[in-house]
């Protein structure tokens, strides 16, 4: 089997509200779709929530966006790996990092279409290809996106209501606010439902994120935090300083950050995007790490559309060790609704099945590959380029 053809196409999905967090600046839903062509008909998925201002700590990782990734696929990743066989994997990683340093995003785009290609071909899903399910229920996170505290408690109390009990809050980073929203949530929804902050590096030192951090958990029953601040040093202190368990989400991007993370106790939890790694063989990778150093890990993705979830479900299954819930998209097809606003971000979606949910989570598609097709009506329909 050979590749013959990379295809990317930049859509548009329609969001659900203005969800937003502190350095967000475009709406999100702008991504892009790869479809990878081989000579025996088989063609795999893949997907890049890309976006500028989504990069790692202290600019160590380049921020990327649908014009970026679909440079690097037509002109230079393309001509590295057609003609080659798309089920050898790790060879093509081998190939995109020779050619291609950094652009995670981009990489795991393609990542997951050679493992969706791979899988067709073997008549198996891709949790197969990465060592079997571990678990096929996963617990649903929805993340409420900043908003003033009576709306962002509304948010949530809806949100409980379609069953999910577990909720990140995204939070401004000024301590007198995030007090507000997580008590006025806390209020909404119970003292059954665990809740977190996401500060998305919002505090400017250890002082100001300790007592906030100390605040929120006497005083909303907070069970855990994510990314207070910038660096490794900062986020050190803070660990070692709170209750509370820590997660490190922009500092951690690659199993070496992983390593480093373990070795300085700069969190207590591993979040996981599989586009940040560079694709779910890095991920798994991360996720190794976390297990020997007893440290459990969470899989998001709340960016992403149809494809990039289904990859998401496919790593959240395969892991080793503790995975926690993790902020993991319901991807609603308009007209095919499971929940009212409970882990959906976006009010269409360009595939034909939504995935199964019920009771909180979401069950790991279980067809080969991937799992999931492309309905091409809605692919024209919101296509941007």
């Amino acid at each position: 089997m050979k590749i013959t053809s990379f295809d990317p196409q930049v859509i548009q999905l329609p969001g659900r509200s203005d969800y937003t967090w502190r350095s967000l600046e475009v709406p999100i839903g702008r991504y892009v779709v790869l479809r990878v062509e081989t000579d025996e008909g088989i063609v795999g998925l893949g997907e890049a929530p890309a976006i500028l201002t989504w990069g790692g700590e202290n600019q160590r990782y380049s921020g990327e966006d649908p014009e970026i990734v679909c440079h690097l696929v037509n002109n230079v990743i393309a001509g590295k790996l057609t003609g080659t066989d798309p089920r050898n994997v790790k060879s093509a990683l081998a190939t995109m990092d020779e050619f291609v340093r950094g652009f995670p995003y981009t990489k795991a785009m393609v990542e997951s279409a050679l493992l969706d290609i791979t899988g067709k071909a073997a008549g198996v899903p891709v949790y197969q290809l990465l060592g079997g399910a571990a678990r096929t229920l996963l617990p649903v996170c929805h993340s409420v996106g900043i908003a003033p505290p009576e709306k962002a408690a509304e948010t949530a109390r809806q949100v409980v209501e379609d069953g999910i009990r577990h909720v990140q809050i995204k939070v401004p980073g000024d301590p007198a606010t995030d007090l507000a929203i997580v008590k006025a949530i806390r209020k909404a929804v119970g003292d059954d439902i665990k809740m977190h902050p996401d500060i998305n590096r919002g505090y400017k030192d250890a002082k100001t994120a300790i007592n906030s951090i100390k605040a929120m958990a006497a005083e909303a029953d907070i069970w855990a935090i994510e990314q207070p601040v910038e660096g490794i040093d900062l986020m050190t202190r803070i660990t070692t300083a709170v209750d509370v368990p820590v997660i490190v989400d922009e500092g951690c991007w690659s199993p070496f950050d992983a390593m480093e993370i373990a070795r300085r106790n700069s969190a207590d939890i591993l979040s996981i995007y599989f586009t940040k790694a560079g694709g779910l063989i890095r991920s798994m990778e991360i996720g190794a790490i976390g297990r020997a150093a007893g440290m459990p890990v969470n899989v998001n993705g709340s960016l992403e559309g149809g494809v990039g979830n289904a990859a998401n479900l496919h790593l959240s299954a395969a892991l080793e060790g503790q995975v926690l819930p993790g902020v993991i998209s319901i991807n609603t097809l308009k007209g095919r609704e499971q929940t009212r606003i409970g882990g959906v971000f976006y009010v269409d979606d360009v595939i034909t099945e939504p995935f199964a949910y019920a009771n909180g989570c979401l069950t790991v598609p279980d067809a080969p590959g991937l799992g999931v097709e492309l309905d091409e009506d809605k692919m024209k329909k919101y296509r941007v380029s």
